[in-house]
């Protein structure tokens, strides 16, 4: 067996030194990385990095950045999703709102005044205009007829009812009853029913 050389056992230490001063480079390399990358920056880094340190640098920070970005993104594409669906959550209670007013306008009737009790207005049949009316169109008479078929104010059928007059009633119905059918035209704003041809 061949005698072991005097110089082996110090070239084994010097070896096992080198690997092990390799590994601390490239631990501290690693742990520069890292503390680049959570926010050391470059001017932490001093004026002395190597140009490869500077490299992995500008990596680091260009990678930081692509997430952050990636991360503000995605948060405001999610805001604006959820701003979406309330203004759409709004838009559709305002429009079932909108049909329900209707339904409830469509299924509201119009009660029909009767004989015993005309509809309540304003007293317009005893103002200065209703007196030119009932004069200007006949003479004042309240009389219904062949000759007078409208009353005192020349109702016509259509004109009667539009203004709350009982169908049955047209014809018939006193004095009281046409004039508060005529007070509840004029309140509804039909004076020129009149107006435009009796000169009041």
């Amino acid at each position: 067996m061949a005698a072991r050389s005097r110089h082996a056992k110090p070239k084994s230490r010097a070896s096992k030194a080198g690997s092990l001063a390799a590994a601390a480079v490239a631990l501290g390399g690693v742990a520069a990385a890292f503390v680049l990358l959570q926010g050391g920056g470059p001017a932490n880094a001093g004026a002395s990095r190597p140009a490869s340190a500077s490299g992995a640098v500008s990596r680091g920070s260009a990678l930081a950045d692509n997430l952050v970005a990636t991360a503000i993104h995605r948060a405001s594409a999610t805001t604006q999703a959820r701003a979406a669906a309330r203004r759409a959550r709004a838009a559709a209670e305002r429009r079932r709102a909108a049909a329900r007013a209707a339904r409830e306008r469509q299924a509201t009737p119009t009660p029909a005044p009767t004989s015993s009790s005309p509809p309540s207005g304003t007293d317009a049949a005893h103002s200065a205009l209703g007196i030119c009316i009932r004069n200007s169109e006949e003479g004042g008479s309240y009389a219904w007829g062949p000759g007078n078929g409208g009353g005192a104010y020349q109702f016509l059928l259509g004109t009667w009812e539009r203004y709350g007059g009982a169908a049955s009633e047209y014809g018939v119905a006193g004095p009281a009853y046409q004039d508060q059918i005529f007070d509840n035209a004029i309140a509804a704003g039909g004076a020129s029913n009149w107006t435009a041809y009796d000169g009041c």
